[in-house]
């Protein structure tokens, strides 16, 4: 009775894309798509609403999960939502935290991933994050970030952001954006941005669109990691020195957004859905009703220590383009200070009767 809504979803599509230009360019691409969306969500007592996904994408039938692996999944999702109702909630708060590879790799795609896209290093409305920072350190040296749209497969995970050419006829390779924490390189459409005069295969667009520079596979790598236990030791350590109470363990995060023009902050907020509280003896605390906020080059300067649990995020990307499909990989992270703020809550309390009973077949 505590999961007041839940869906799902399973789609299947081919689009088939024909392209000619004038520097005789003959393209035709099929592109199958499917994808399994599972959803529920939770009422707390005190009116939060608790959400939940679970999606599986695969350019082929048979790249799905079975039954068993989906219900098992399932029945996961629904004892972490019974668990989250009962979660205390979190208050406000500034200091250590980790995020899982998952989660990591949604914090890359949003508050990174968007700031390399390069129109956006043209546009005065923009607040063009890393226009001057070519061939500066803008990550900590131990970080490399390339995009690979000819990528199929990573850490076992079918990526979506897969494509041989990209929406104007440019053959698709991998682009070096970061090399050991320097800035080398932004990913490009036909537009040029100054330095930059050619495209590198990452004009995308949904049908009916116009064409710019977007994100494919981001893939975010490390020279130097350490095991997922050693990374909370590391973590309690720093919550040690910081003289905190506890720290958070991002496990899992359904997305967010980032303002990158000039007239608002140039700031990012990213929603968790399931959060850990640490305390300095090891015990871990589900905990629920948090955001993750900040500054892009605050955040990126605090990164202090990587796992070697990598993850793969795949979904869609909105932006000036339209909605186009994109993966993100990244190991976990120690941050050595985030912040967090309550998130937004519903006044309307959980209902007080039980949902009807469901029909029976006959």
């Amino acid at each position: 009775k505590e999961i007041i809504e839940n869906s799902a979803e399973i789609i299947g599509e081919v689009e088939t894309r024909r392209y000619v230009n004038s520097d005789g360019s003959r393209i035709q691409i099929s592109s199958p798509f499917y994808r399994i969306i599972i959803s529920a969500t939770a009422k707390a007592d005190d009116g939060m609403v608790l959400p939940l996904h679970q999606t599986y994408m695969s350019f082929r039938p048979e790249g799905l999960p079975d039954d068993a692996t989906v219900m098992k999944d399932v029945n996961s999702m629904v004892e972490t939502l019974l668990a989250l109702v009962k979660a205390p909630l979190a208050e406000p708060y500034t200091g250590p935290a980790i995020l899982s590879g998952r989660s990591s790799a949604v914090f890359f795609h949003e508050i990174f991933g968007h700031r390399v896209e390069g129109q956006r290093q043209k546009n005065e409305d923009e607040a063009q994050t890393f226009k001057k920072k070519v061939n500066q350190s803008v990550l900590p040296d131990f970080l490399s970030v390339y995009s690979d749209p000819t990528l199929k497969v990573l850490a076992g995970t079918e990526l979506v952001g897969y494509y041989p050419y990209d929406d104007e006829g440019v053959k698709a390779h991998r682009v070096t954006v970061v090399d050991k924490g320097i800035l080398k390189n932004f990913l490009m459409s036909r537009a040029p941005i100054e330095g930059f005069d050619h495209s590198n295969g990452h004009g995308r667009r949904q049908q009916g669109y116009h064409v710019v520079a977007r994100q494919s596979n981001l893939v975010v790598e490390s020279s130097k990691q350490v095991s997922r236990s050693e990374l909370k030791k590391l973590l309690i350590e720093q919550i040690k020195t910081a003289n905190k109470p506890s720290g958070l363990f991002f496990d899992d995060i359904e997305g967010g957004f980032t303002f990158t023009q000039r007239v608002l902050p140039n700031a990012f907020n990213v929603r968790p859905t399931v959060v850990y509280r640490i305390y300095p003896d090891g015990k871990e605390e589900l905990v629920r009703g948090v955001d993750l906020i900040g500054t892009p080059l605050i955040a990126f300067s605090k990164i202090v220590a990587v796992d070697d649990q990598v993850a793969v995020f795949n979904g869609m990307c909105g932006a000036e383009s339209g909605w186009v499909p994109v993966s993100a990989s990244s190991p976990g992270l120690l941050v050595s200070q985030i912040e967090v703020q309550r998130k937004e809550k519903s006044q309307e309390r959980a209902p007080l009767l039980p949902p009807p009973p469901a029909l029976q077949p006959k």
